[in-house]
């Protein structure tokens, strides 16, 4: 299995509508029914080294799905990911950004 992870950086001053966006647009786009992604979850950094983020760092939430294997995974990445990551741009503007990561889940 593997964890596709998209971390967005924005403003904290944006969080509602970071969170509107994402529960009203992107999570529908990519968990379709006939999207390979599955198990979403939705995570926010509380501390980093043992402090909380200022606001100048600005506020990460990471949007995480699992996948049978990295070709599902880069698929999606492929053909459902770029127009969602598109909106978030358009709606989010110059002073936000984004990363992917692609983990192997190594069984314990």
């Amino acid at each position: 299995m593997v964890i596709y992870n998209i971390t967005f950086v924005i403003h904290p001053s944006g969080e509602n509508e970071f969170l509107e966006w994402m529960r009203g647009e992107a999570l529908a786009a990519l968990f379709n029914p006939q999207s390979v992604a599955r198990n979403p979850r939705l995570q926010t950094v509380v501390e980093a080294g043992g402090e909380r983020p200022s606001a100048e760092h600005g506020l990460s939430i990471a949007l995480q799905s699992e996948f049978v294997n990295e070709e599902e995974a880069h698929e999606w990445h492929d053909n459902t990911l770029p127009p969602v990551l598109g909106s978030f741009t358009r709606k989010f503007g110059p002073h936000s950004a984004f990363f992917t990561t692609l983990l192997s889940v190594i069984p314990l």
